[in-house]
């Protein structure tokens, strides 16, 4: 692509025209010029498209067109004030690995209904030790709120890798209510291992401590749950965690397994993909919404030291040649104020374009976490996208059920 989407986005999105013909269209375009996608658009008398009908083919759920979402103003209000808010206190990479921890810790809120364990026969070859977290599945209609609320069978397994820039974050607390939330609203485990975090431990440690939950996952966790043999098994990942996923998945595709082609889907949420920076995190700059471009070279410096490394496909899946993997379907999420927007757009485009199923959702507005964690997480958008997640996963489930019934 000659352009990048978060540009190409910015573009269509201010323009004052409301609509473009096939010239203007190509030229805004250049060699991303979808034949498919014009031929099929929707189009007026004098045939031109419509701009919302561009953004949508670009991303834009149709949530932020109905309302859904909120509007445009109230998201930015929110992200003014958060960028406000920030001035003067210290950054990711003004803090000590131990400081930001703590910071992190100290707004965790703890479930319930979560489940911690350990296992020792993790890996291809049984001999990690991994610690997890799990919710299963409840029915909360006569008891909310107890711990003793039934269990409900599940029909697949999630694992999630959670995110923090490989230094910080945990399976326990980080994300409790909101996988809580999940579990139940698409009938699924939701299972999150601890990783070895850097800079004490860096590349590999994290991938290969992710790598040996997916192996046991594989094998061992649809018993250990109750779960049919043939329940699907997901996979996804938040922010580092959405590169620890990745990751994951192409070394089990390279590997060739059996058990490589049993994840089913992907759910891959604003994840950094190429550890050097992309075009969007050098134009992001300073600007203080959740983190800077020079937060995230401070996290790329814990995880992957060695600056030669950082186009491997294990530290950088974008790198990754897709033609050859055994990957699947997947669900992409991101916001346009996020530094990390063409990760996950470029990300996107190579796995669609190596014939594996994608869909991308694009908020405007929307900062790194949004509807997941930070200034979004109770907004009108945070729950518009945290809902959109839900619906892509369950589709997922619910199709491929019809097609196993």
């Amino acid at each position: 692509m000659g352009v990048a989407w978060s540009v190409l986005i910015a573009e269509i999105d201010a323009s004052e025209s409301s609509s473009v013909d096939e010239a203007e269209c190509r030229l805004l375009f250049g060699d991303a010029f979808d034949e498919e996608m014009w031929r099929s658009a929707p189009k007026d008398d004098a045939g031109r498209v419509t701009k919302r009908t561009l953004l949508q083919h670009l991303g834009w759920p149709s949530e932020v067109f109905d309302g859904r979402s909120g509007t445009r103003e109230e998201a930015r209000a929110v992200n003014d004030a958060a960028e406000t808010a920030a001035r003067g206190t210290p950054h990711f990479y003004e803090l000590s690995p131990d400081a930001a921890r703590d910071a992190r810790r100290a707004s965790y809120v703890h479930s319930a209904f979560r489940e911690d364990f350990e296992v020792s026969d993790a890996g291809d070859d049984a001999s990690a030790t991994i610690a997890f977290a799990a919710w299963r599945p409840r029915d909360r209609r006569t008891n909310p709120s107890s711990p003793e609320a039934p269990l409900v069978k599940p029909r697949a397994l999630y694992l999630l890798f959670h995110g923090g820039g490989w230094v910080f974050g945990d399976a326990k607390g980080l994300n409790d209510e909101r996988l809580e939330e999940m579990a139940d609203a698409l009938r699924v485990v939701v299972l999150v291992p601890d990783y070895r975090k850097a800079p004490e431990r860096p590349f590999p440690a994290a991938l290969d401590d992710c790598e040996a939950a997916a192996a046991w996952c594989e094998t061992r966790a649809r018993a250990y749950f109750g779960l049919d043999e043939t329940a699907p098994l997901l996979i996804g990942g938040e922010s580092a965690g959405g590169n620890l996923c990745a990751a994951t998945l192409l070394r089990r595709s390279a590997k060739k397994s059996e058990a490589s082609a049993k994840w089913a889907f992907a759910n891959l949420v604003y994840g950094i993909y190429d550890v050097a920076g992309t075009p969007s995190v050098r134009r992001f700059g300073d600007r203080r919404l959740v983190e800077t471009a020079r937060d995230l070279a401070y996290f790329a410096d814990c995880y992957c030291p060695d600056v030669d490394s950082r186009t491997s496909p294990e530290v950088s899946p974008l790198f990754a040649d897709f033609e050859k993997q055994n990957l699947p379907p997947a669900s992409f999420v991101v916001g346009t104020e996020d530094a990390l927007v063409d990760d996950t757009v470029l990300m996107f485009e190579k796995w669609r374009a190596a014939g594996n199923g994608a869909t991308l959702d694009v908020w405007p507005e929307g900062p790194h976490g949004v509807g997941h964690f930070g200034i979004h997480a109770t907004t009108k958008l945070g729950r518009a996208c945290r809902a959109k997640v839900l619906e892509r996963i369950g589709a997922f489930l619910d199709a491929y059920a019809y097609r196993n019934a």
